[in-house]
């Protein structure tokens, strides 16, 4: 197994996983425009988020165990042709059901190249360095909650909604090319997985029956839960009751992400240091005070800058979470990593896509109503945490310098 990547092909896996963000936090500032181009509610338009992140969910459960089986460049390129496609459909959808189908398709294609690119880290090393490329790639993709809110802000007060869509299609197109010219086949032959569908439940259950696993996997889940709570509610809060506009909120949403990036930098460095467990117990913590933050600010009426500052200090261990989660879970298995890939990404994305409605609905009661919601995430997080680190010994282990 590698012990180093070109760089190259590390910034080519990240730009892969970056498209999934994109086609979340492109739009967000557009979604109420959207909703009177299309003439429909605002609610209504969440559902095009829910369904990008119940297919981006489900699909990995299918394409993991085929990326398995026929290896991983394959599925890549076709789901890069699928998320092209389905961003062209939905820049000129004329109704807001044609675009909810367009962006089940972007979805599936999106899950497609996600799980590929999670499959293909556990393919090419192991362990810490495993630990050390998943911390870099989310340091990677978590520019895209910063640049893309600008970009789509900018786009969407120009060329509305629509541009933002066409914008995805071309950036679909130019990392199609990328993973033509520099992502190399990571399976051989001999380390293939036969497919059929009881061997895939079979593994599934496998996989799920590794109790370390399992309690990694239900603490990202509760991450993502907390994320996508935030993203869901952030565009009301920040637009309707404290009166930014979109291009203030995109402003205001990328420059609190990159408290996520610097989370997931650290987690890069000191993954060197310790345990990768004890950081994620350290994310965890953070947290916890991060919500806390929100929620006295709030009370202290002290205004959007200590709602925003509590929510940094969240991303923050968010950055530390993700990174740490996702490598101990895949590092509990040998084989099958592509199906263990397809549960890390699809169980949080489904759990999470409750998180967007739920959240949609608390805003429009009180703005603390949502806060509370993402303040009860952290003590949940944290003791999912600490029961996945009791069984977690094989990964207490420091990353040679």
């Amino acid at each position: 197994m590698n012990k180093h990547i070109d760089l190259k092909v590390v910034i080519s896996l990240a730009i892969i996983v970056a498209l999934g963000p994109a086609a979340i936090d492109m739009y967000l500032a557009s979604m109420p425009i959207m909703a009177k181009d299309l003439n429909t509610s605002y609610a209504t338009t969440q559902i095009t988020l829910t369904v990008f992140l119940v297919f981006m969910g489900l699909g990995q459960l299918i394409f993991g165990p085929i990326s398995d089986a026929i290896g991983r460049k394959v599925p890549l390129l076709i789901g890069l042709v699928a998320y092209t496609g389905a961003s062209l459909w939905a820049a000129w959808a004329q109704s807001i059901e044609s675009l909810i189908f367009a962006r089940v398709l972007q979805g599936v294609g999106a899950s497609m190249a996600i799980v590929v690119v999670m499959s293909t880290v556990r393919d090419l090393v192991d362990g810490p360095k495993a630990a050390q490329l998943y911390a870099l790639l989310n340091t990677i993709v978590a520019l895209g909650p910063i640049v893309a809110p600008a970009i789509g802000g900018s786009v969407g007060a120009h060329y509305g909604w629509r541009g933002v869509m066409l914008v995805l299609a071309v950036l679909g197109i130019a990392v199609f090319i990328n993973a033509l010219i520099n992502i190399k086949e990571t399976l051989p032959e001999e380390k293939r997985v036969k497919l059929n569908i009881k061997n895939i439940m079979r593994i599934y259950m496998n996989i799920l029956k590794n109790k370390t696993f399992l309690l990694n996997l239900l603490a990202l889940s509760a991450v993502f839960f907390f994320l996508f709570a935030y993203i869901g509610g952030s565009a009301y809060v920040y637009q309707n009751d404290y009166g930014l506009s979109s291009q203030q909120f995109g402003f205001v949403f990328g420059l609190t992400s990159i408290s996520l990036i610097l989370g997931a930098t650290s987690t890069a460095y000191f993954v060197k240091k310790t345990t990768a467990t004890r950081l994620a117990l350290i994310g965890a913590i953070i947290m916890i005070f991060g919500s806390a933050l929100c929620i006295v600010t709030y009370f202290l009426e002290v205004g959007l800058v200590g709602i925003v500052s509590g929510i940094a200090l969240g991303l923050f261990g968010l950055g530390i979470l993700e990174a740490t989660l996702m490598a101990i879970a895949m590092d509990s298995q040998n084989t099958s990593l592509g199906s263990s890939a397809a549960l890390l990404g699809a169980f949080p994305l489904l759990i999470s896509s409750t998180a967007t409605p739920i959240a949609g609905q608390l805003v429009e009661i009180s703005t603390l109503h949502w806060l509370i919601l993402l303040g009860a995430m952290g003590p949940i997080i944290l003791g999912l945490v600490y029961l996945g680190s009791k069984g977690n010994q094989a990964y207490n282990i420091v990353a040679k310098l």
